[in-house]
């Protein structure tokens, strides 16, 4: 059991990651203030985000159960190493998971403000979505080689 959770961690990871380089790149791709733009903030983000958040909730529950494991097979002794690097990590995730909701939230306003008609909106939205992400992924890497580290020890 122990190995298909660390499996499913690992993956819910990769998704996250994966879904927020996706966006990423989708986003550098698009045209500023292009159709294609504009109908990839109104229809495609929300679904990516989703997966993402979906990916999010996973990995969380996962890494609690995997750090329960871990635990009660060393009688909770954890070296100071060990928890540096687990606070790092959820450190990481937290500034993971609010830069997902904050681009998720101004996503939801550009969507609003196209909804009345301003085409013109999604361009600096976008921009702003896209380093989130990109930074989303950056941390996500981090946090996969801590992750390995913490694996190994």
């Amino acid at each position: 059991m122990g190995t298909a959770i660390l499996w499913t961690h690992a993956a819910a990871g990769a998704i996250w990651i994966g879904a927020c380089a996706c966006f990423a790149i989708a986003g550098l791709a698009l045209g500023p203030g292009s159709a294609e733009q504009r109908n990839f903030v109104a229809n495609a983000a929300p679904k990516i985000d989703l997966l993402g958040l979906v990916a999010a909730a996973v990995l969380l529950a996962t890494g609690v159960i995997s750090l329960i494991a871990a635990g009660v097979l060393r009688g909770f002794a954890f070296s100071t190493t060990f928890i540096t690097v687990l606070a790092i990590k959820i450190a990481l995730f937290i500034v993971m998971l609010a830069a997902m909701t904050w681009s998720m939230r101004v996503g939801a306003a550009v969507r609003a403000v196209i909804a009345r008609g301003r085409i013109d909106a999604a361009a600096g939205a976008m921009t702003r979505m896209v380093k989130a992400h990109a930074a989303i992924v950056a941390m996500g890497g981090i946090a996969l080689i801590l992750g390995t580290w913490l694996l190994g020890s």
